[in-house]
């Protein structure tokens, strides 16, 4: 087979190791990787001193996407592009189940709204909002159809998300015996509006109020009851963006004993505290759970090394920072997240790797091999191995850059990470051996991204 291009020189990040390499690449695979400089193709890309990643896969997005009364910034293209971008080849979203509908319509509507558009390739994770007899029925489905994984809120009763305990737990028994995964945002609700409303009650609206009303209390809560009702269910469980020590305590101790518990933390938890809200622009800052103080921050980077969080994401949510102010004059009505698509990996790199707190094999697998392989996508995503999808991310570890409100793609008109001094800097991308983007100028198409049917990771 004639190689379509080969990377050259550069230093390769392998499962085992990094060392000099060439990758060669052939109709949109990994063919073989080979002493630095033997290989041959018909495109080569000089990769000296430079260091090659597998394409990052970042498995916690929220592309065109409504919440609170506002709107992201981000749709299926721009955010696709901006996750290229940020060298990441392969994202997952969600399907939202509105309550009285299908949950497979929810799937097919979703990707109507992204098939055409997305740039990189793409997963979903099904929202259920409406857990009953007939939904019920739907699960192997969907499970069959690649939504492998579902997502349950125990919190946002008022956005109609919230499911309860009896149906959640009817559904990790059906997920169960399909072969799905249930996923949780964990927060106490009726500990979170009681502490919401007391706030209100003493005038106590400032951004800083958002984090004392969901307290780690909160979310250790949750996650110990999720982890009950799936073990009971028979159900692997995954918690999103966990922030909370007791809780990590919690996933770890299941995992010592041997259940099917997983659990992710988020960039913008890795490089930021509770501090950012009482600043004038403390309210760009909320989301939930909230940034948390330097210790429990210091304990995420902890599970992030020893793997007991077994991806980091981005929880990306680009509201603007226009939008963002509407609800600046009490914390209830700010709209929740922060982007970080494209940051992901500059901010890893600088704060894990270069700044000591993790190896470049722990980073990679928080950054890509972990996600791939807990949301069904280990195969042919986040590895460079033979066989696998030419996903590919050449950085700079050296250069530096500072981070600053139009480094991301996009509008928004605010930067979480704004005055950061970051390296692993993006270099160029490649999507199933096509470089879709070079320093950081997009060279792709709207809809040259696949769907990705996901099946679980090995039982």
């Amino acid at each position: 087979m004639t190689a379509d291009r080969v990377i050259a020189r550069g230093t390769v990040a392998r499962p085992d190791g990094a060392e000099p390499a060439d990758v060669v690449i052939a109709g949109g695979r990994i063919v073989d990787i080979v002493e630095p400089g033997a290989g041959r193709g018909a495109e080569i890309i000089e990769a000296r001193d430079l260091l090659v990643l597998p394409g990052g896969v970042d498995a916690h997005v929220h592309f065109l996407i409504g919440f609170m009364g506002q709107r992201s910034v981000y749709d299926f293209h721009s955010g696709t592009v901006a996750a290229l971008r940020g060298g990441n080849t392969s994202v997952i979203d969600f399907a939202l189940q509105r309550r009285g509908r299908s949950m497979m319509d929810g799937l097919k509507h979703r990707r109507v709204q992204a098939d055409r558009h997305v740039a990189c390739d793409y997963g979903l994770h099904l929202i259920a909002t409406d857990v009953n007899a007939t939904t019920l029925a739907e699960v192997p489905a969907l499970v069959a159809a690649g939504a492998a994984t579902f997502k349950v809120y125990t919190v946002y009763e008022k956005e109609q998300l919230k499911v309860e305990d009896g149906p959640l737990h009817d559904l990790m028994r059906a997920l169960g015996k399909a072969g799905g995964t249930i996923g949780l945002h964990a927060e106490n609700a009726s500990l979170i509006d009681h502490a919401i409303a007391r706030h209100l009650a003493a005038g106590e609206t400032a951004p800083r109020f958002h984090a004392s009303s969901r307290p780690a209390l909160a979310e250790t809560e949750a996650v110990s009851r999720g982890l009950l009702l799936a073990e009971d269910a028979g159900c692997p469980l995954h918690i999103f963006h966990l922030n909370s020590a007791p809780a990590l305590a919690l996933i770890e101790a299941a995992q010592a004993r041997g259940q099917r518990a997983s659990a992710e933390t988020c960039i913008h938890y890795l490089a930021l505290t509770a501090e950012r809200y009482d600043g004038a622009d403390g309210h760009l800052f909320v989301m939930s759970p909230p940034l948390r103080d330097p210790a429990t921050q210091a304990r995420m980077w902890d599970g992030v090394a020893r793997g007991s969080l077994g991806a980091v994401t981005s929880d990306d949510a680009s509201y603007s920072a226009e939008a963002k102010a509407l609800g600046a004059a009490s914390f209830d009505r700010i709209a929740n997240g922060v982007p970080g698509v494209e940051a992901r990996l500059p901010v890893m790199y600088t704060l894990g790797v270069e700044q000591g707190r993790l190896t470049l094999p722990q980073f990679v697998e928080a950054w890509s091999a972990g996600p791939a392989r807990l949301f069904g996508l280990g195969a042919e995503k986040g590895r460079i191995v033979p066989g696998a999808d030419a996903d590919l991310v050449v950085i700079d570890p050296h250069a530096r850059r500072r981070m600053a409100v139009d480094s991301h793609y996009g509008a928004i008109g605010y930067n979480p990470y704004e005055g950061m001094e970051l390296a692993g800097w993006p270099v160029a991308t490649l999507l199933r051996g096509e470089v879709v983007v070079r320093d950081g100028a997009f060279l792709g198409r709207a809809g040259q991204g696949r769907f990705l049917v996901r099946h679980g990771p090995p039982r």
